[in-house]
């Protein structure tokens, strides 16, 4: 098939989901493609590994594809067996956190169950393949594919990621293709292949850092690890004790005022945000309550508060509290933190805050100078393995994924003033080289974070989706597909 209605480029969460509820709202039938290299659809980078211990970071209830329906991952996971599967995904203070594959598996399955039953008879395909260029045409655009003849859709969703991670500068170059270099953190399998008395470099301590740490270590790795990152922030534990949320996400995330501007009004500065977190966060532990209440105001508020900000107050939050506030907001599964913590008695592994200054190859290793944090002396060390966790490229012109950069270099997209992801207007449609929005291109998950904020989490990414699906739908209409 060489065209469509809608093109959906990136199957991962995004992508399902989007086709998720356009199958369920659309009323007349559609030609939907959605094109996505791997076998299944709903994984893409989160949820495609193939590690059991690697989990969600929240509990099952905030992980979701209807947000009106806010307890059917647990009815399904319940229902299925899940438990019996998998009785470590209950933590100790009874939440439940099902490992990411078990997730990917879910999305696939309400995707599958949709396709093969809509109200409309619309019907989806599963293009395996990358989509790497696009033009506009009269009709729509046309996706230049890897590897089959182009697709030609009336309207293109783009749903796909950054792309790789990005290669810190010390190690682009000959350094990045040696095979002791691992460019990718998910690669699992280059992962186990590491040899247990290897000594080992990890760039990058938030969650994917840490879960590598975790995973070596679990996998009865002998030899040093070091963990390193500018700053040493390393995801902050979940508060033991936290309460439960008063309401469901949805309820929080679809008000018609959020929860902070209902209790301070609207705030137009991130220094004045913070001033009142850090008041909010007191006046909490004065009452024995955590800090982990007032944040999850803040952090279900962020539709409202994020876009009230100036551009000038979001490049201060990304330029100096982003990574704060990303420890905070991603935590890490509390089955990975409590063999963390018990593992810091063992005499093997070093968190590291400091700066990488130099790398080379020497053979099979790679050496590498290093500064720790306030220290001016350069320190040189080999390490058999070095494993990227410094995190995704955030400007879509340095991306490796192709298909964006090619998106911004022809004009058709702009990047966000912030730098982070393109951007869109208040509908997601793409804002495009002349200032325009065109509702024939539309962006859903993380590429849209400059504009919202919130589009890194399940539950924020769905309940976006599901709030712009009848305009999109309407529009469509308008469009005559």
């Amino acid at each position: 098939m060489d065209h469509c209605a809608v093109a959906i480029v990136g199957g991962g969460f995004s992508g399902a989901v989007f086709a998720l509820h356009l199958l369920r709202e659309v009323r007349r039938p559609l030609c939907v493609s959605v094109v996505e290299p791997r076998s299944s659809l709903g994984r893409g980078l989160a949820y495609g590994t193939d590690d059991p211990d690697h989990r969600l970071n929240g509990p099952i209830e905030v992980h979701m594809v209807y947000p009106e329906q806010p307890g059917h991952l647990r009815n399904w996971f319940l229902e299925s067996g899940g438990m019996e599967r998998d009785p470590k995904a209950a933590s100790a203070d009874g939440n439940i956190f099902i490992r990411r594959s078990v997730f990917g598996e879910y999305v696939g399955a309400q995707l599958e169950a949709a396709a093969m039953d809509n109200p409309s008879g619309s019907h989806l395909s599963h293009v395996r393949d990358r989509a790497v260029d696009i033009v506009r045409v009269d009709t729509g655009y046309r996706l230049i594919l890897e590897n089959a003849p182009p697709l030609t859709a009336r309207t293109v969703i783009l749903a796909a990621s950054y792309g790789q991670p990005a290669i810190p500068r010390p190690f682009v170059g000959d350094i990045s293709s040696h095979e002791a270099f691992l460019a990718n953190p998910w690669d699992n399998a280059r992962i186990r292949a590491i040899r247990p008395d290897a000594r080992v470099l990890v760039l990058g301590v938030a969650q994917t850092g840490s879960e590598v740490v975790d995973g070596l270590l679990r996998r009865g790795h002998r030899g040093p690890i070091i963990a390193l990152s500018r700053r040493g922030l390393r995801p902050i534990p979940r508060p033991v004790g936290a309460a439960p949320l008063d309401t469901s996400l949805h309820d929080r995330i679809n008000r018609h005022e959020s929860l902070f501007k209902v209790q301070h009004g609207e705030i137009t500065s991130v220094a004045g945000i913070l001033r009142q977190l850090r008041v909010d966060v007191r006046a909490a532990q004065e009452t024995g309550a955590t800090w982990a209440e007032p944040f999850g105001v803040l952090r279900d508020s962020l539709w409202q508060v994020w876009p009230a900000l100036p551009i000038r107050e979001k490049r201060r939050f990304m330029r100096h509290l982003r990574r704060w506030y990303d420890a905070h907001r991603f935590q890490l599964p509390p089955q990975v933190e409590e063999r963390l913590r018990e593992d810091e008695k063992i005499d093997q592994k070093v968190f590291r805050a400091g700066s990488v200054y130099a790398a080379e190859i020497r053979d099979k290793v790679i050496t590498v100078s290093f500064r720790a944090r306030g220290v001016s002396d350069v320190f040189a060390s080999e390490f058999d393995a070095v494993i990227n966790c410094a995190g995704l490229t955030l400007h879509p012109a340095q991306s490796t994924n192709r298909f964006l950069t090619r998106l911004v270099k022809n004009g058709l997209a702009v990047p966000h003033g912030t730098g982070e992801g393109l951007a869109v207007d208040s509908q997601h449609r793409v804002i495009n080289a002349n200032g325009r929005s065109d509702p024939r291109l539309v962006v859903v998950g993380p590429l849209t974070y400059g504009s919202f904020a919130d589009q890194q989490g399940a539950a924020f990414i769905a309940a976006r989706i599901s709030k712009i699906m009848p305009a999109f739908v309407q529009s469509l209409t308008n469009q005559d597909i």
